[in-house]
């Protein structure tokens, strides 16, 4: 055969051997030969449980995650809401306290003019000295 044909000739297809059942032993087994059975069918059986088992788990972790989700929501829209209260009584009270000055004031300016009263600067005021008082 020529380079030439070999290149051009289609590549052949290797297969594997045969598999081959691996040989009984004829020597006396210490384990009986039914009992690999139990354990494949135990396998089955929890894979069947596993596989059932997994879909309501799942159901039940996500409708956790929800349920936190949902509460730190609500606990965060009463926390905003407590913070708007909050806010609009100090306001409130801000006004009340002006109000309550206002008021104060004219009560004061009205009784200072009714009883004569007048602010004098502090360097005009002298204090009276009492004499001692004789034993």
């Amino acid at each position: 055969m020529s380079v030439r044909a070999r290149a051009t000739a289609p590549a052949r297809r290797r297969t594997a051997p045969a598999r081959t059942r691996p040989l009984e032993h004829t020597s006396p087994s210490r384990r009986p030969s039914t009992r690999p059975q139990p354990r494949t069918r135990q396998r089955r059986r929890t894979r069947l449980l596993v596989r059932w088992a997994w879909a309501p788990a799942l159901a039940v972790t996500l409708g956790g995650i929800v349920f936190l989700n949902a509460t730190t929501l609500r606990l965060s829209t009463r926390s905003s809401l407590t913070l708007q209260r909050t806010t609009e009584a100090q306001s409130e009270i801000v006004n009340l306290n002006q109000a309550l000055q206002q008021t104060d004031a004219q009560v004061r300016i009205a009784a200072s003019r009714k009883l004569g009263m007048k602010q004098e600067v502090a360097s005009q005021v002298t204090f009276l000295s009492a004499p001692n008082p004789t034993p």
